[in-house]
């Protein structure tokens, strides 16, 4: 079940948090944010592709990210674009927040899929609670960060995700230790966690 290798998985979460750390790092340059936005976007359309076309495993929690700051630049723009500036300014304000939401309806998706959101080969039934227990954690960080937390985006969303990356750490090392295969685990991933933490527009 867990026949990856530490060192790839570590090589593919740096490949993977690469769009999101360099939107973090333009953004707080003082770039252009609607250029920034789209070289994450571009950057993140790579990752997807790549990923796909090479036949890696995506890490869900960062499928999520990624997947965000895919959508989000050019939903704000075509908002502004298409005359519905209302609309626009809404997204602008929860854009930081709703990378949450992505990463929730990722997981949504990927529960019914043969990985599950735990990300892990096997029979579905095996891993499934697993799946369910990190889906009900990602629910509970869209329920802290728009009606608990207070503060700016480390508080909101840096925390919550980095949270979510070292609960499937720690489920993972459940299964493993369910299944004899101890020492078999994938990378937390916290660069990438903090980088979705600071994006509070496109």
């Amino acid at each position: 079940m867990f026949g990856t290798s530490m060192q790839r998985e570590w090589l593919t979460d740096i490949v993977e948090s690469l769009p999101s750390l360099v939107f973090v790092a333009l953004w707080r340059s003082g770039a252009d944010q609607e250029l920034t936005g789209w070289i994450g976007a571009g950057l993140a359309a790579c990752v997807l592709v790549g990923f796909r076309v090479c036949r890696w495993r995506f890490h869900p929690v960062l499928l999520g990210i990624n997947i965000h700051l895919l959508v989000i630049t050019p939903l704000i723009v075509g908002l502004y674009r298409f005359g519905m500036p209302a609309w626009g300014d809404a997204i602008v304000e929860v854009a930081y927040r709703g990378v949450l939401i992505t990463i929730f309806v990722t997981g949504c998706a990927l529960i019914f899929t043969r990985r599950g959101f735990i990300g892990v080969d096997g029979a579905p039934g095996v891993h499934r609670p697993y799946s369910l227990t990190l889906l009900l954690a990602s629910a509970i960080t869209i329920l802290w960060s728009f009606f608990l937390a207070g503060g700016g985006p480390l508080t909101t969303v840096a925390l919550p995700v980095m949270g979510l990356f070292g609960l499937r750490r720690f489920l993972l090392a459940r299964l493993a230790d369910r299944d004899g295969a101890a020492g078999a685990l994938a990378p937390v991933g916290a660069g990438a966690a903090f980088g979705a933490g600071s994006m509070d527009d496109a």
